[in-house]
């Protein structure tokens, strides 16, 4: 009913501007016009996140989330229109002769209320389980990182809230962050050369990480020169596989690929910092780890590149290799049950939570999984049951949950 009440009082509206000023509607039209249905030409968008699953089955085919933000302007052009509506729905009933109606006249613009009511909850998610997890999950993955470390990550959605914790809350500002997405821009590539590395809180580092505190790197990210940035910022086209030295590593590139501006870039970083500074992959980057996964090890939600490969006789390293490289076992509990933080959602019962809140709840899960197997071989009851119990509240997927319910010893009604 609100969403025909406010496409109505919009088309009311668009008549009444349309006949009162025709240069004002001809400029409002064509705004909607290019900020709406233009922008899905424009922009070539797929179907939405959530919707229309049953024509377009597969996920690929949808955009990677909801895209409502794009459209802000014709939504308020629209709004304009439903004020405009609204008031002269006003107008005409304060006209009328029927006396009670011109008395009640003024109260329908309490209508106007009913957009903020409907969208209040949402707006603020007050109450709501994923409240604080933006920040959390911020927090989470930055302390994934030994002190002056590098930490990758892939594009908006886990690099902001990192930018929001350093920038606002303080938090771990010794981490460099470098979104992969941005590091094919040329600009971005000389902000990382010149911004230099900032001091480590040691009163806020968690103790995990206290024993590699090093002096403050005062070398640049990488040595790249603007004229190098310039042609670096078109790719490179590689013919005949090549062995690229980093340091001590190297990384191969195979014939007839494209190596993006982002991933020359990532190289001069590597080569420049190798054994000087971790070198962190976020594990919302995927498992490619740069091209150098044979010389990764993941503690929590970090994917660590070593100047040489793991030593896959350490029993501290689990191999089951979940995330595609050796699990820091030790390191990761450290860090899941010590410094993490899980926004409240480890004590629910799962439920569904807004599509991008489930994509971070989801990777604060994962090391949490990893852990469960641990835990399963070890036969430790007591840490399988408290890993199983937080991951049933992170994760939104049932089928994950049970999955790890039945990995819990028969009989064992203390589980949740």
């Amino acid at each position: 009913l609100a969403t025909i009440g406010f496409a109505s009082l919009g088309l009311r509206g668009l008549a009444v501007q349309r006949r009162a000023d025709r240069a004002g509607w001809w400029l409002l039209f064509t705004l909607f016009l290019v900020t709406g249905l233009g922008l899905v030409g424009y922009m070539n968008f797929k179907p939405g996140f959530a919707r229309w699953y049953d024509i377009y089955p597969a996920l690929g085919d949808h955009e990677v989330r909801e895209r409502d933000y794009f459209f802000v302007v014709s939504f308020m052009v629209w709004g304009l229109w439903a004020g405009m509506g609204l008031a002269d729905l006003v107008a005409r009933a304060a006209k009328t002769k029927w006396a009670p109606i011109r008395r009640l006249a003024p109260a329908v613009l309490l209508l106007a209320l009913v957009p903020a009511t409907l969208n209040w909850k949402a707006a603020t998610r007050r109450g709501t389980p994923d409240a604080r997890l933006a920040a959390d999950f911020a927090y989470d993955l930055l302390n994934s990182v030994p002190p002056h470390g590098i930490l990758f990550t892939y594009g908006d959605n886990d690099t902001f809230p990192l930018w929001w914790a350093q920038e606002v809350a303080g938090i771990r500002q010794d981490v460099t962050v470098v979104c992969l997405a941005l590091a094919n821009t040329a600009w971005y590539m000389r902000q990382l050369r010149d911004t230099p590395a900032r001091p480590v809180d040691l009163d806020s580092l968690p103790a995990v990480w206290r024993p590699r505190v090093t002096p403050r790197p005062d070398w640049p990210l990488h040595t790249m020169t603007d004229s190098m940035i310039a042609i670096a910022s078109r790719g490179y086209e590689v013919h005949g596989t090549q062995r690229v030295g980093l340091g001590p590593i190297s990384r191969t590139l195979t014939d007839g690929s494209f190596v993006l501006p982002g991933d020359i870039v990532v190289m001069s970083i590597v080569r420049q910092n190798i054994g000087r500074r971790p070198l962190v992959w976020a594990s919302t980057t995927g498992r490619s780890i740069g091209g150098l996964g044979e010389y990764a090890v993941q503690r929590g939600m970090g994917f660590e590149v070593l100047s040489a490969p793991p030593d896959t006789t350490s029993p501290d390293l689990d191999l089951r290799r979940l995330a595609g490289v050796p699990l820091d076992v030790p390191t990761t509990e450290r860090l899941a049950w010590e410094t993490y933080r899980y926004a409240g959602l480890t004590g629910r019962d799962g439920g569904p939570l807004e599509s991008t809140s489930a994509m971070a709840a989801s990777s604060l899960a994962t090391p949490l999984v990893q852990l469960v197997y641990v835990y399963s071989e070890r036969g430790d009851t007591a840490g399988l049951e408290k890993a199983v119990d937080a991951v049933s509240g992170l994760s939104p997927n049932p089928g994950i949950r049970e999955a790890l319910h039945s990995i819990l010893p028969a009989g064992d009604d203390s589980a949740p």
